[in-house]
């Protein structure tokens, strides 16, 4: 009885690979949208604090 080996030829890399970048890209995005958002809100009041108390 002769068994095939099991190669790694480029398709099975590839198909591989591909969704842990993928995954990796999202998480990252991810991560730089949130940190984004909190400087900008941070940003955003900063600026209008001063204008607290003026009743606008």
């Amino acid at each position: 009885m002769g068994s095939k080996k099991d190669t790694m030829n480029p398709d099975k890399v590839l198909k591989m690979f591909v969704p842990i970048i993928c995954a990796i890209f999202i998480a990252l995005s991810s991560i730089l949208y949130i940190l984004y958002k909190s400087w900008s809100n941070k940003l955003y009041f900063e600026k209008w604090k001063d204008y607290e108390d003026c009743g606008v």
